[in-house]
C-alpha cells in the first residue's frame, strides 16, 4: 500500500512541477515570444504597453466584485425603502461596473486579436502598419483601463466612508 501511495505522490509532484512551468511560460506571453528575426522598437513599445497594464487586471476584477456586491446591497436597501440617494448610487455603480466590463473585454479582445505569428507573414510595410494599428488599439485599452480603475477606486473609497 505504501508503494502505491509513494507512486501517486511522485506522479502528482512531477505533474505539479510541469504545470508550474507551463503556467510560467503562458504568463510570459507576447513579450518573450520566440521570433525568427529581431523585434522592432515599435513592436517592443506596443508589447511594453500591454505588459504595463496586464498586472492591473487583478485589481480590475477585484473592483468589479466589490461593485457587484455594492449593487446587491443597494438593491436590498432599495427594496426596503427606496430613496433618490440609493437610486443614484445604484446608477453610478451600474455605470462603473459596465465601464470595468468594457475595459476587461477590450483587453481580452486585444490579446486574442494580436498574433505574433502574423508579423512573420507580412512584408516590412505591412508589418509596420499592423504594429501601428495594434499599438493604437492597446493604447486605447490602456486609457480605458486607467479611467475605469480610477473611477471605480474613487467610488469604492466614497462608499466605504
Amino acid at each position: 500500500m505504501k508503494k502505491y501511495l509513494f507512486a501517486v505522490l511522485a506522479i502528482t509532484f512531477i505533474y505539479g512541477c510541469n504545470s508550474a512551468d507551463e503556467r510560467k511560460n503562458e504568463h510570459e506571453g507576447h513579450a518573450h515570444h520566440e521570433s525568427d528575426g529581431p523585434v522592432s522598437d515599435e513592436t517592443k513599445k506596443m508589447l511594453a504597453i500591454h505588459d504595463s497594464i496586464m498586472p492591473h487586471m487583478d485589481k480590475l476584477m477585484d473592483y468589479k466584485k466589490q461593485i457587484r456586491l455594492e449593487l446587491e446591497k443597494t438593491d436590498s436597501l432599495i427594496a426596503i425603502k427606496s430613496s433618490e440617494v440609493l437610486r443614484a448610487r445604484k446608477e453610478e455603480a451600474e455605470k462603473l461596473h459596465t465601464e470595468l466590463d468594457r475595459a476587461d473585454k477590450a483587453m481580452m479582445d486585444w490579446m486574442h486579436e494580436f498574433k505574433f505569428d502574423t508579423l512573420k507573414s507580412l512584408d516590412k510595410s505591412e508589418t509596420e502598419a499592423y504594429v501601428a494599428d495594434q499599438k493604437s488599439k492597446i493604447e486605447n485599452v490602456k486609457v480605458l483601463m486607467n479611467k475605469s480603475l480610477l473611477d471605480a477606486s474613487q467610488f469604492i473609497g466614497k462608499i466605504k466612508k
